[in-house]
């Protein structure tokens, strides 16, 4: 089984815990407002956003919305996730490494910032931590990973 689920319907904010840094930075790919990082677990227990954890312990306080991932492959958190929150796609509107949202710049103008050549149509900063995003070579492997995840069957049983 992939994960269990409770509470419902998901928020428009997911709330992962410690254990998940790297779900995070995908969430926010995808377009997710992914929090991580910013909370105990007695408050991720009470937060306002859908839980994501590892912890079954925590799983267990939860009161609302929550995902408990049972598995190790994390093609299947994706998708379970992607299912979950309604996502179809990435989406580039969110910084991988703080969150914020990204606004579209020009190429020449991430070239300056990111010092070397960028051979893309489009570019994004972040005005929060100053990070510069563009499609180049590594967003192939990253499409191929949401692909995957899309098609990829989700076991998600709903918990008592």
């Amino acid at each position: 089984m992939t994960c269990l689920r409770k509470g419902g319907a998901a928020p428009s904010c997911v709330a992962v815990d410690a254990m998940l840094g790297w779900l995070a930075r995908w969430l926010r790919i995808l377009g997710v407002d992914a929090r991580y990082g910013e909370q105990s677990d007695e408050e991720l227990a009470e937060t306002p956003c859908l839980l994501v954890t590892r912890d079954r312990e925590l799983f267990k306080r939860r009161r609302g919305p929550a995902v408990l991932l049972l598995t190790d492959d994390h093609v299947a958190w994706i998708s379970a996730l992607m299912r979950a929150l309604g996502v179809e796609s990435f989406k580039k509107t969110r910084c991988p490494k703080c969150n914020a949202e990204l606004e579209e710049i020009p190429c020449a103008e991430a070239e300056k910032r990111a010092g070397h050549p960028i051979r893309s149509d489009r570019c994004w900063a972040c005005p929060n931590c100053g990070s510069v995003y563009w499609e180049g070579s590594h967003w192939r492997g990253i499409r191929e990973v949401v692909e995957k995840a899309a098609k990829t069957p989700v076991d998600c049983a709903e918990a008592d």
